[in-house]
């Protein structure tokens, strides 16, 4: 059985071990704290945060927990908004970012007791002509003795 924050903590591990281009890795909550005029300090970021959960309760006390686990990337370039998506150089790009999320991420239990991370959906979130933030969600199920 493991609780969310332990989830939490483990993806935001595997991502810091297998995503080299981050120069952030943490959960959204530190980024909400941070001020919006010290993002640039932060990219290329990702930020990982529970979304939901379901449960399936069966008659003889368990419950399997299916769990959304969303993986938000942020990058950010100065010229303009199309880099901050594509990449220019050597800086990477958010579909770039989101490429190597979901490769750091699919299939793998981060070393817990759970159902492998599976990928389920990746949107835009926000962005202007020096940022983009996208986001990609990750199921996963536990189970739990009662």
């Amino acid at each position: 059985m493991c609780t969310i924050a332990e989830i939490e903590d483990a993806v935001v591990g595997r991502l810091r071990a297998e995503v080299s281009s981050l120069r952030t890795c943490a959960s959204l909550a530190h980024f909400l704290a941070k001020e919006i005029a010290d993002i640039a300090l932060v990219l290329p970021a990702a930020y990982v945060a529970y979304e939901q959960g379901e449960f399936d309760h069966k008659t003889n006390g368990v419950q399997d927990r299916t769990m959304v686990f969303n993986v938000f990337v942020m990058a950010g370039s100065m010229r303009g908004d199309e880099a901050s998506r594509h990449g220019c150089g050597t800086e990477s790009g958010v579909y770039t970012l989101l490429d190597d999320v979901r490769a750091a991420l699919t299939n793998h239990d981060c070393g817990l007791d759970i159902d492998p991370l599976r990928p389920k959906t990746e949107h835009a979130v926000d962005g202007d002509r020096y940022y983009s933030i996208y986001a990609i969600s990750f199921e996963t199920r536990c189970r739990f003795f009662l």
